[in-house]
């Protein structure tokens, strides 16, 4: 039994037939543009996720390339060309999506160095700057480095904060500790849809559901990289969890 499978016999038994939960129409993290990260390996790949999200109601996608100094050298000139690249193709086929593309940078000495030195960065929306981190360790310089952003006139978002390890606690308590830290700084929390479906694992599910309950999400993204994603994203989209997402306070609609 494959993955999606098992997630879809999941999503059967959470399902609320009959009620349709408000429409995500804005996806604020994803890999679409092709052969430029882990992403989209063709252009046919990254036609084909848009193509599949544009049905389930997303009218725009704001894709997120990453940009990561050891693996991906992504600058804005190679994410802008590439772009240009897909938005002729949507246009050729006829496909009415509007196509957007910032960046996630991860946080690291090249990120580091680019605050300092006041580089041109990717943004979204009003100046808001999607950053991730290490999954283990968490960097040194977190706090400093949203901080100094913020000075910039940035508004830094975090992706995915769930999947962090090192900010998982064996208590529920000491858990949003940690994130409370971060989140009373003024850093902006954006969730992965497919934490919620247990695609990660159960923990990550766990503080994903936590962090909803709490009120510290700000933002929700498939942060698709592959069609599986883009799939379970939309079957999730018919669930009671996805209402519950839908009902709050979030910013995607209005980016």
């Amino acid at each position: 039994m494959g993955l999606f499978t098992k997630i879809q016999k999941v999503f059967n038994r959470d399902s609320a037939p009959g009620k349709a939960a408000s429409a995500l129409e804005v996806d604020m993290h994803s890999h679409l543009l092709p052969a430029i990260d882990d992403g989209s390996k063709s252009l046919d790949d990254s036609l084909a996720m848009i193509e599949r999200m544009s049905s389930f109601g997303v009218r725009k996608i704001i894709t997120t390339p990453h940009i990561m100094y050891e693996f991906y050298r992504n600058t804005p000139e190679i994410i802008h060309q590439k772009l240009d690249f897909v938005r002729e193709a949507l246009k050729e086929r006829g496909m009415n999506v509007a196509l957007e593309a910032a960046a996630e940078y991860y946080m690291d000495d090249a990120f580091i160095d680019m605050v300092k030195n006041k580089e041109p960065l990717l943004t979204f929306g009003e100046k808001l700057i999607l950053i991730e981190t290490n999954y283990i360790q968490s960097h040194p310089q977190l706090l400093q480095v949203f901080f100094d952003l913020k000075i910039q006139g940035f508004k830094p978002v975090f992706a995915h904060p769930e999947r962090y390890a090192y900010l998982t606690k064996s208590r529920d308590k000491d858990t949003l500790a940690a994130y409370q830290r971060i989140f009373d700084s003024g850093v902006l929390f954006q969730l992965n849809l497919l934490s919620f479906t247990g695609y990660y694992g159960p923990q990550i599910k766990h503080t994903a559901e936590l962090l909803l309950k709490e009120g510290m999400i700000h933002l929700v993204g498939s942060d698709a990289h592959k069609m599986e994603h883009v799939r379970i994203v939309n079957a999730m989209k018919q669930t009671r969890m996805f209402e519950r997402i839908m009902a709050a306070d979030l910013m995607n609609n209005q980016l």
